[in-house]
Parts: C-alpha cells; sequence; structure tokens
C-alpha cells in the first residue's frame, strides 16, 4: 500500500516535496510512511531541510463515468472506439432489447 501511495505524482520545489494524493486513505498511509520517507531523503541528499508534505487533489468525475441504460453505455463505447460502429453496422446490434 505504501509503493502505491509513493508512487503518486510529485513535485519538487527547492526543499519541499509535494506528493498529490487522491484520498483520505492515502493521506493515512502516507501519515504513518512520512517520517521514514523524510528521514531517507534528508540522509540521501545530505540536507537536513528536505521536508515532505502532501494535498489532497480531488479528480474531477465526468459525466460520462455515469453510464445507467444501455444506450448510454454504448454511444460512451461508440466516442471511445469508432470500429464499433462498424460493428453495430455489420451484424445490426442494438443497445435495446
Amino acid at each position: 500500500m505504501e509503493v502505491s501511495v509513493l508512487m503518486q505524482p510529485f513535485e519538487v520545489e527547492e526543499e519541499r516535496v509535494h506528493f498529490q494524493l487522491s484520498g483520505e486513505l492515502q493521506q493515512d498511509i502516507f501519515s504513518k510512511c512520512k517520517p521514514e520517507l523524510t528521514g531517507l531523503l534528508r540522509k540521501k541528499l545530505q540536507h537536513v531541510r528536505v521536508d515532505v508534505t502532501y494535498e489532497i487533489v480531488e479528480e474531477a468525475i465526468e459525466p460520462s463515468k455515469n453510464l445507467y441504460t444501455s444506450s448510454d453505455k454504448l454511444h460512451y463505447l461508440l466516442e471511445k472506439s469508432p470500429a464499433l460502429k462498424e460493428l453495430q453496422k455489420r451484424f445490426g446490434l442494438e443497445a435495446d432489447f
């Protein structure tokens, strides 16, 4: 779990490493491993003022992710893969049955 948190995007600004976390679960995990990470970075970089911080970044929810009907799902998939339209025509596929 710690590895997945440490694989999140981060920025380095002067003496600060700033991680962008995606939720409270990652925040809890990060808080537990922050002292060890800070110590490791200070030792490897030989700089005692290195600091590790984080913020929780909320991702915008796309309206296309809330697909309820078969027609909505089909239209979404047609946008993602134009080849699907050819298959739909060739085999006479319909979303509603």
